[in-house]
Protein backbone atom coordinates (compact mmCIF):
# COMPACT_ATOMS: atom_id res chain seq x y z
CA UNK A 1 0.00 0.00 0.00
CA UNK A 2 1.81 3.63 -1.16
CA UNK A 3 1.66 6.45 1.52
CA UNK A 4 -1.22 8.08 -0.54
CA UNK A 5 -3.45 5.02 0.03
CA UNK A 6 -2.61 5.61 3.84
CA UNK A 7 -3.60 8.78 3.64
CA UNK A 8 -6.94 7.85 1.32
CA UNK A 9 -8.04 5.93 4.01
CA UNK A 10 -7.74 8.37 6.60
CA UNK A 11 -10.63 9.63 5.67
CA UNK A 12 -12.56 7.29 6.73
CA UNK A 13 -10.79 7.20 10.54
CA UNK A 14 -12.44 10.95 10.71
CA UNK A 15 -15.62 10.29 8.56
CA UNK A 16 -16.32 6.68 9.77
CA UNK A 17 -17.97 5.96 13.21
CA UNK A 18 -15.93 3.97 15.96
CA UNK A 19 -17.62 1.65 17.23
CA UNK A 20 -17.53 -1.66 19.13
CA UNK A 21 -18.94 -4.56 17.52
CA UNK A 22 -21.30 -5.12 20.00
CA UNK A 23 -24.89 -2.76 19.73
CA UNK A 24 -22.69 -1.32 16.37
CA UNK A 25 -25.66 1.18 16.48
CA UNK A 26 -24.67 3.63 13.93
CA UNK A 27 -23.34 6.66 16.46
CA UNK A 28 -25.10 5.08 19.36
CA UNK A 29 -23.90 3.56 22.68
CA UNK A 30 -25.51 0.67 24.34
CA UNK A 31 -27.90 1.54 27.47
CA UNK A 32 -26.26 3.35 30.37
CA UNK A 33 -27.92 1.03 33.53
CA UNK A 34 -27.44 -2.38 34.57
CA UNK A 35 -31.37 -2.72 34.62
CA UNK A 36 -31.85 -1.11 30.90
CA UNK A 37 -29.12 -3.38 29.81
CA UNK A 38 -30.94 -6.57 31.09
CA UNK A 39 -33.94 -5.69 29.46
CA UNK A 40 -32.07 -4.92 26.54
CA UNK A 41 -32.43 -1.74 26.10
CA UNK A 42 -36.37 -2.03 26.34
CA UNK A 43 -37.09 0.13 28.77
CA UNK A 44 -39.42 3.38 28.12
CA UNK A 45 -42.64 2.47 29.32
CA UNK A 46 -42.01 0.54 33.21
CA UNK A 47 -38.77 2.57 33.89
CA UNK A 48 -39.30 3.94 37.53
CA UNK A 49 -35.49 5.27 38.65
CA UNK A 50 -33.56 7.96 38.30
CA UNK A 51 -32.45 6.81 34.39
CA UNK A 52 -35.92 7.84 33.33
CA UNK A 53 -33.94 11.31 32.70
CA UNK A 54 -32.07 9.25 29.90
CA UNK A 55 -35.26 7.42 28.58
CA UNK A 56 -38.11 8.78 29.59
CA UNK A 57 -38.10 11.86 31.37
CA UNK A 58 -42.06 11.48 31.38
CA UNK A 59 -41.47 8.82 34.21
CA UNK A 60 -39.38 11.29 36.08
CA UNK A 61 -42.55 11.72 38.16
CA UNK A 62 -42.95 7.62 38.81
CA UNK A 63 -39.64 7.59 41.12
CA UNK A 64 -41.14 7.29 44.22
CA UNK A 65 -38.27 9.46 46.45
CA UNK A 66 -35.33 11.53 45.21
CA UNK A 67 -32.87 8.92 44.24
CA UNK A 68 -29.41 9.29 43.01
CA UNK A 69 -27.52 6.39 40.46
CA UNK A 70 -24.03 5.61 39.57
CA UNK A 71 -23.50 3.03 36.44
CA UNK A 72 -20.77 1.49 34.54
CA UNK A 73 -20.90 -0.86 32.10
CA UNK A 74 -18.44 -2.62 30.45
CA UNK A 75 -17.88 -4.13 27.17
CA UNK A 76 -15.49 -6.64 25.58
CA UNK A 77 -15.77 -6.43 21.65
CA UNK A 78 -13.57 -7.58 18.77
CA UNK A 79 -13.00 -7.86 15.24
CA UNK A 80 -11.49 -9.99 12.52
CA UNK A 81 -10.89 -9.38 8.70
CA UNK A 82 -9.96 -11.49 5.63
CA UNK A 83 -9.75 -10.48 2.46
CA UNK A 84 -7.41 -10.14 -0.46
CA UNK A 85 -5.35 -8.03 1.96
CA UNK A 86 -4.63 -10.96 3.86
CA UNK A 87 -5.85 -11.47 7.56
CA UNK A 88 -5.88 -9.18 10.23
CA UNK A 89 -7.79 -8.20 14.41
CA UNK A 90 -8.43 -5.66 16.00
CA UNK A 91 -6.64 -4.91 19.72
CA UNK A 92 -7.62 -3.45 22.90
CA UNK A 93 -11.39 -5.15 23.00
CA UNK A 94 -12.07 -3.77 26.51
CA UNK A 95 -13.91 -0.23 27.24
CA UNK A 96 -16.42 1.29 29.72
CA UNK A 97 -18.91 3.30 29.89
CA UNK A 98 -19.78 5.56 33.11
CA UNK A 99 -23.29 7.29 33.92
CA UNK A 100 -24.63 8.92 36.53
CA UNK A 101 -28.58 10.40 37.57
CA UNK A 102 -30.68 12.29 39.78
CA UNK A 103 -34.48 11.92 40.27
CA UNK A 104 -35.95 14.66 42.65
CA UNK A 105 -39.58 14.39 43.11
CA UNK A 106 -41.29 18.23 44.17
CA UNK A 107 -43.18 16.65 47.38
CA UNK A 108 -46.64 17.78 47.02
CA UNK A 109 -47.14 18.58 43.37
CA UNK A 110 -47.38 16.81 39.89
CA UNK A 111 -43.57 17.64 39.01
CA UNK A 112 -40.33 16.11 39.30
CA UNK A 113 -36.60 17.27 38.05
CA UNK A 114 -33.94 15.25 36.61
CA UNK A 115 -30.10 15.34 35.84
CA UNK A 116 -28.03 12.78 33.96
CA UNK A 117 -24.20 12.63 32.18
CA UNK A 118 -23.63 9.83 30.27
CA UNK A 119 -21.94 8.55 26.85
CA UNK A 120 -24.86 8.12 24.32
CA UNK A 121 -22.44 8.36 21.55
CA UNK A 122 -18.93 7.06 20.25
CA UNK A 123 -17.12 4.11 20.37
CA UNK A 124 -13.35 2.84 19.58
CA UNK A 125 -11.25 1.16 17.65
CA UNK A 126 -7.66 -0.15 17.09
CA UNK A 127 -6.25 -2.26 14.93
CA UNK A 128 -3.30 -4.21 15.11
CA UNK A 129 -0.58 -2.32 14.61
CA UNK A 130 1.38 -4.97 12.49
CA UNK A 131 -1.24 -5.38 10.07
CA UNK A 132 -2.65 -3.74 7.15
CA UNK A 133 -5.37 -1.42 9.01
CA UNK A 134 -2.78 0.36 11.32
CA UNK A 135 -5.43 2.72 13.24
CA UNK A 136 -6.42 3.87 16.33
CA UNK A 137 -9.74 5.84 16.84
CA UNK A 138 -11.74 7.24 19.17
CA UNK A 139 -14.70 8.73 19.63
CA UNK A 140 -16.66 10.09 22.66
CA UNK A 141 -19.81 12.53 22.68
CA UNK A 142 -20.97 13.32 26.66
CA UNK A 143 -24.25 14.47 27.37
CA UNK A 144 -25.22 16.77 30.65
CA UNK A 145 -28.95 16.59 30.67
CA UNK A 146 -31.24 18.54 33.02
CA UNK A 147 -34.99 17.43 32.76
CA UNK A 148 -38.08 17.86 34.03
CA UNK A 149 -41.71 16.16 34.37
CA UNK A 150 -45.23 16.79 34.85
CA UNK A 151 -48.10 14.57 35.49
CA UNK A 152 -50.73 16.00 33.48
CA UNK A 153 -53.67 13.74 35.03
CA UNK A 154 -54.11 10.28 36.69
CA UNK A 155 -53.49 8.63 32.91
CA UNK A 156 -50.55 11.36 31.08
CA UNK A 157 -47.34 12.50 32.31
CA UNK A 158 -45.40 14.68 30.01
CA UNK A 159 -40.99 15.16 30.33
CA UNK A 160 -38.75 17.19 28.66
CA UNK A 161 -34.84 17.42 28.82
CA UNK A 162 -32.14 19.80 27.59
CA UNK A 163 -29.15 18.16 25.88
CA UNK A 164 -25.58 19.61 26.06
CA UNK A 165 -23.02 17.76 24.26
CA UNK A 166 -19.64 17.67 24.50
CA UNK A 167 -17.25 15.42 21.79
CA UNK A 168 -13.89 14.43 21.77
CA UNK A 169 -12.54 12.22 18.99
CA UNK A 170 -9.16 11.67 18.41
CA UNK A 171 -6.83 9.37 16.18
CA UNK A 172 -3.63 7.84 14.93
CA UNK A 173 -2.81 5.59 11.13
CA UNK A 174 0.41 4.51 10.62
CA UNK A 175 2.05 3.64 7.38
CA UNK A 176 2.48 -0.58 7.60
CA UNK A 177 5.45 -0.22 5.36
CA UNK A 178 7.49 2.71 7.56
CA UNK A 179 6.02 2.76 10.86
CA UNK A 180 7.33 6.38 11.11
CA UNK A 181 4.91 8.06 8.63
CA UNK A 182 2.03 8.87 10.97
CA UNK A 183 -1.36 11.31 11.05
CA UNK A 184 -2.88 11.93 14.36
CA UNK A 185 -5.78 14.23 15.17
CA UNK A 186 -7.12 15.45 18.65
CA UNK A 187 -10.49 17.69 18.18
CA UNK A 188 -13.44 18.41 20.17
CA UNK A 189 -16.62 20.56 20.05
CA UNK A 190 -20.21 21.08 21.72
CA UNK A 191 -23.56 21.11 20.41
CA UNK A 192 -27.01 21.92 22.13
CA UNK A 193 -30.02 19.63 21.70
CA UNK A 194 -33.15 17.95 23.38
CA UNK A 195 -35.52 15.28 24.03
CA UNK A 196 -39.24 15.01 25.49
CA UNK A 197 -41.77 11.93 26.53
CA UNK A 198 -44.67 11.31 27.10
CA UNK A 199 -46.20 7.99 29.25
CA UNK A 200 -49.67 7.41 29.00
CA UNK A 201 -51.56 4.89 31.35
CA UNK A 202 -54.21 3.71 28.86
CA UNK A 203 -56.04 0.95 31.70
CA UNK A 204 -54.69 0.06 35.37
CA UNK A 205 -51.86 -2.51 33.48
CA UNK A 206 -51.28 -1.10 30.24
CA UNK A 207 -48.72 1.78 29.48
CA UNK A 208 -47.59 3.50 26.26
CA UNK A 209 -44.82 5.49 26.07
CA UNK A 210 -43.62 7.48 22.78
CA UNK A 211 -39.89 9.35 22.98
CA UNK A 212 -38.11 11.60 20.93
CA UNK A 213 -34.43 12.76 21.28
CA UNK A 214 -34.09 15.87 18.48
CA UNK A 215 -31.16 15.67 15.97
CA UNK A 216 -27.87 17.44 15.94
CA UNK A 217 -24.94 18.59 14.34
CA UNK A 218 -21.76 17.89 16.24
CA UNK A 219 -18.75 19.81 14.55
CA UNK A 220 -15.14 19.11 15.76
CA UNK A 221 -12.05 21.20 15.92
CA UNK A 222 -8.79 20.34 16.61
CA UNK A 223 -5.29 19.71 15.19
CA UNK A 224 -3.73 17.18 12.41
CA UNK A 225 -0.33 16.31 12.59
CA UNK A 226 1.67 14.41 10.16
CA UNK A 227 5.14 13.12 9.56
CA UNK A 228 6.74 12.08 6.50
CA UNK A 229 3.76 12.06 4.30
CA UNK A 230 4.46 13.53 0.85
CA UNK A 231 3.07 16.85 0.07
CA UNK A 232 1.29 17.40 3.63
CA UNK A 233 1.98 20.15 6.46
CA UNK A 234 3.43 18.64 9.57
CA UNK A 235 1.02 20.50 11.48
CA UNK A 236 -2.61 21.81 10.58
CA UNK A 237 -6.36 22.99 11.75
CA UNK A 238 -8.54 20.13 11.16
CA UNK A 239 -12.64 20.74 11.61
CA UNK A 240 -14.81 18.34 10.48
CA UNK A 241 -18.81 17.69 11.46
CA UNK A 242 -21.01 14.53 12.84
CA UNK A 243 -24.72 15.00 12.15
CA UNK A 244 -26.44 12.62 14.59
CA UNK A 245 -30.01 11.38 14.35
CA UNK A 246 -33.66 11.64 15.34
CA UNK A 247 -34.44 8.86 17.30
CA UNK A 248 -38.28 8.34 17.74
CA UNK A 249 -39.58 5.34 19.77
CA UNK A 250 -42.52 3.76 20.92
CA UNK A 251 -42.90 1.46 23.66
CA UNK A 252 -46.59 -1.03 24.93
CA UNK A 253 -46.05 -2.13 28.53
CA UNK A 254 -48.30 -4.47 30.33
CA UNK A 255 -48.66 -5.74 34.10
CA UNK A 256 -49.60 -9.46 33.44
CA UNK A 257 -49.74 -10.15 37.43
CA UNK A 258 -48.42 -8.61 40.31
CA UNK A 259 -45.12 -9.81 40.09
CA UNK A 260 -44.88 -10.04 35.86
CA UNK A 261 -45.21 -6.90 33.43
CA UNK A 262 -43.41 -6.63 29.95
CA UNK A 263 -42.90 -3.78 27.79
CA UNK A 264 -42.11 -4.38 23.81
CA UNK A 265 -40.01 -1.38 21.69
CA UNK A 266 -40.07 -0.26 18.31
CA UNK A 267 -37.30 2.94 17.27
CA UNK A 268 -36.72 4.55 14.08
CA UNK A 269 -33.69 6.35 14.28
CA UNK A 270 -32.70 8.78 10.92
CA UNK A 271 -28.87 8.09 9.78
CA UNK A 272 -30.01 9.27 6.62
CA UNK A 273 -28.89 12.89 7.73
CA UNK A 274 -25.38 11.48 7.56
CA UNK A 275 -25.47 11.32 3.98
CA UNK A 276 -21.82 13.09 3.45
CA UNK A 277 -18.79 13.87 5.41
CA UNK A 278 -16.77 17.67 4.62
CA UNK A 279 -13.24 17.67 6.12
CA UNK A 280 -11.61 20.93 6.36
CA UNK A 281 -7.70 20.15 6.81
CA UNK A 282 -6.74 23.63 6.93
CA UNK A 283 -3.14 24.21 5.55
CA UNK A 284 -3.67 20.17 4.16
CA UNK A 285 -7.10 21.36 2.66
CA UNK A 286 -5.08 21.34 -0.92
CA UNK A 287 -3.88 18.10 -0.86
CA UNK A 288 -6.86 16.60 0.60
CA UNK A 289 -8.68 18.13 -1.90
CA UNK A 290 -6.56 16.76 -4.68
CA UNK A 291 -6.64 13.17 -3.20
CA UNK A 292 -10.46 13.67 -2.85
CA UNK A 293 -10.41 13.80 0.73
CA UNK A 294 -12.12 16.81 1.01
CA UNK A 295 -16.02 15.09 0.20
CA UNK A 296 -16.11 11.57 1.58
CA UNK A 297 -20.14 9.91 1.01
CA UNK A 298 -21.51 8.11 3.44
CA UNK A 299 -25.09 8.14 2.00
CA UNK A 300 -25.97 5.91 5.31
CA UNK A 301 -29.81 4.84 5.82
CA UNK A 302 -32.64 5.13 8.75
CA UNK A 303 -33.03 2.21 10.72
CA UNK A 304 -35.58 0.49 12.92
CA UNK A 305 -34.81 -1.72 15.94
CA UNK A 306 -37.03 -3.45 17.71
CA UNK A 307 -37.09 -5.45 21.17
CA UNK A 308 -39.08 -7.28 23.99
CA UNK A 309 -38.18 -7.41 27.72
CA UNK A 310 -39.83 -8.68 30.37
CA UNK A 311 -39.12 -8.67 34.22
CA UNK A 312 -40.02 -10.65 37.07
CA UNK A 313 -40.31 -10.02 40.96
CA UNK A 314 -39.81 -13.30 42.12
CA UNK A 315 -38.95 -12.65 45.52
CA UNK A 316 -39.37 -10.35 47.80
CA UNK A 317 -36.88 -7.63 46.92
CA UNK A 318 -35.86 -9.27 43.87
CA UNK A 319 -36.05 -8.66 40.50
CA UNK A 320 -35.09 -10.91 37.15
CA UNK A 321 -34.85 -9.02 33.67
CA UNK A 322 -34.65 -10.53 30.00
CA UNK A 323 -34.85 -8.98 26.64
CA UNK A 324 -33.95 -9.50 23.18
CA UNK A 325 -33.25 -6.72 20.74
CA UNK A 326 -32.30 -6.51 16.72
CA UNK A 327 -30.26 -3.76 15.49
CA UNK A 328 -30.14 -2.39 11.95
CA UNK A 329 -26.70 -1.33 10.72
CA UNK A 330 -26.95 2.08 8.66
CA UNK A 331 -24.02 1.84 6.89
CA UNK A 332 -24.03 0.48 3.32
CA UNK A 333 -20.78 -1.76 1.89
CA UNK A 334 -20.11 0.88 -0.67
CA UNK A 335 -19.54 3.04 2.54
CA UNK A 336 -18.02 0.77 5.20
CA UNK A 337 -15.21 0.87 6.45
CA UNK A 338 -12.40 -0.31 9.16
CA UNK A 339 -13.10 2.25 11.28
CA UNK A 340 -17.39 1.42 11.71
CA UNK A 341 -17.66 -2.09 12.52
CA UNK A 342 -21.37 -2.27 12.23
CA UNK A 343 -23.45 -5.00 11.44
CA UNK A 344 -27.28 -6.25 11.55
CA UNK A 345 -27.02 -8.04 14.74
CA UNK A 346 -29.71 -10.01 17.94
CA UNK A 347 -28.73 -8.98 21.16
CA UNK A 348 -30.17 -11.03 24.39
CA UNK A 349 -29.66 -10.19 28.08
CA UNK A 350 -30.43 -11.22 31.35
CA UNK A 351 -30.05 -8.77 34.66
CA UNK A 352 -30.84 -9.30 38.56
CA UNK A 353 -31.70 -6.54 40.86
CA UNK A 354 -31.89 -6.45 44.55
CA UNK A 355 -33.51 -3.44 46.29
CA UNK A 356 -33.54 -3.35 50.14
CA UNK A 357 -34.35 -0.23 52.25
CA UNK A 358 -32.66 3.10 50.68
CA UNK A 359 -30.19 0.68 48.44
CA UNK A 360 -30.70 -0.88 45.13
CA UNK A 361 -28.24 -3.25 42.73
CA UNK A 362 -28.68 -3.94 39.39
CA UNK A 363 -25.98 -6.16 36.86
CA UNK A 364 -26.99 -7.53 33.37
CA UNK A 365 -25.34 -9.14 30.66
CA UNK A 366 -25.85 -9.03 27.56
CA UNK A 367 -24.47 -10.99 24.48
CA UNK A 368 -24.20 -10.25 20.73
CA UNK A 369 -25.12 -12.68 18.09
CA UNK A 370 -23.46 -11.79 14.76
CA UNK A 371 -23.58 -12.80 11.26
CA UNK A 372 -20.77 -12.34 9.14
CA UNK A 373 -20.48 -9.21 7.41
CA UNK A 374 -19.18 -9.53 3.38
CA UNK A 375 -18.49 -6.36 2.08
CA UNK A 376 -18.32 -5.74 -1.77
CA UNK A 377 -18.27 -2.93 -4.21
CA UNK A 378 -16.82 -0.54 -1.52
CA UNK A 379 -15.56 2.57 -2.81
CA UNK A 380 -12.27 1.80 -1.39
CA UNK A 381 -11.75 -1.76 -2.84
CA UNK A 382 -9.14 -2.58 -0.14
CA UNK A 383 -11.94 -2.81 2.55
CA UNK A 384 -13.45 -5.52 0.75
CA UNK A 385 -13.95 -8.28 2.91
CA UNK A 386 -15.24 -10.81 5.29
CA UNK A 387 -15.44 -9.08 9.14
CA UNK A 388 -16.07 -11.33 11.73
CA UNK A 389 -17.38 -10.21 15.39
CA UNK A 390 -18.06 -11.27 18.99
CA UNK A 391 -19.14 -9.19 21.87
CA UNK A 392 -19.95 -8.90 25.18
CA UNK A 393 -21.56 -6.47 27.62
CA UNK A 394 -21.59 -5.72 31.87
CA UNK A 395 -23.44 -3.23 33.58
CA UNK A 396 -23.81 -2.67 37.28
CA UNK A 397 -25.94 0.03 38.56
CA UNK A 398 -25.82 1.59 42.16
CA UNK A 399 -28.99 3.52 43.49
CA UNK A 400 -29.92 5.22 46.34
CA UNK A 401 -33.28 7.11 47.63
CA UNK A 402 -33.02 9.54 50.27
Amino acid sequence: MTKLGILGGLVFVVAGIWTHALWADGFRNPPDTAAALGKAGNDIVWVDDASAVFYNPANLVDVPSRQVQVSVLVGYSCADYSGALGQTETDSPWGFLPGFALAWPLKETDFALGFGVHVPFGRRTQWNNGGFFPISTEMSVIDASPAVSWRISDSVSVGGGLDVYYGRLQFRQLNIFSPGDRVEADADGYAVGGNVGITWRMTPNQRLALTCRAPFDLTFRGDMETENIPGAASSSDLETTFKFPTIVALGYGIQLTETVRVEAKVEWLQFSRYKTMTIDAGANAPLAGVLGLAYAPQNWNDTWTFGIGPEWCFARDWTLRAGYLYLQSPIPDSTFAPTALDVDQSVVSVGLGYQRGNHAVDVAYALGIFDTRHVKDNQQPFYNGSYNFQGHLAAVTYSYAF
